[in-house]
């Protein structure tokens, strides 16, 4: 027969274990971890590139082999993004968790974001201001309705 002291001390453990075996469940593992911090990076990466390709743009005398270098980054980055919201990768990261339950909306965003960079690039290439801040202007717009519909704020 249990004494109350036991009683007390089964009862601690029985929620001590269940507590635990919850938080293990919910903590994402190193891996996960790993894929949002890449897409965090790859996402820091764009906003900064993105700024110094405007920057770049400021002015009569663009410096265009420094704009083709930054605007590859910036497909370069885009692209990284490709699969980087794989399932399993919520908890943790600063997404809604509608970017899995629905991704229709935001596969579709992500991909106008990654024309808008490649636009970007062509733009360089072709050393054409207009078709610079075209695709910038795509890609930031996609930017702000991804993060309005898709990003959490804490």
């Amino acid at each position: 027969m249990f004494t109350h002291h036991s009683t007390t001390k089964l009862v601690f453990l029985l929620v001590l274990s269940t507590g635990t075996s919850s938080l293990a469940y919910s903590a994402p593992d190193s891996a996960t971890l790993d894929i949002i911090d890449a897409r965090q990076k790859a996402f820091t990466a764009l906003e900064s590139q993105t700024k110094a390709v405007k920057k770049t743009l400021d002015g009569s005398d663009t410096d265009w082999q420094n704009l083709l270098e930054a605007s590859e980054q910036l497909v370069v980055n885009s692209d990284a993004l490709n699969g980087a919201f794989a399932l399993g990768t919520l908890e943790g990261s600063k997404a809604k968790e509608s970017v899995w339950s629905k991704p229709d909306k935001f596969n579709r965003l992500m991909q106008q974001m990654q024309q808008g960079y490649q636009q970007v690039a062509l733009g360089a290439q072709n050393q054409s201001i207009a078709e610079v801040e075209k695709g910038l202007k795509a890609a930031e717009s996609t930017c702000k309705s991804c993060h309005r519909s898709y990003r959490s704020r804490w």
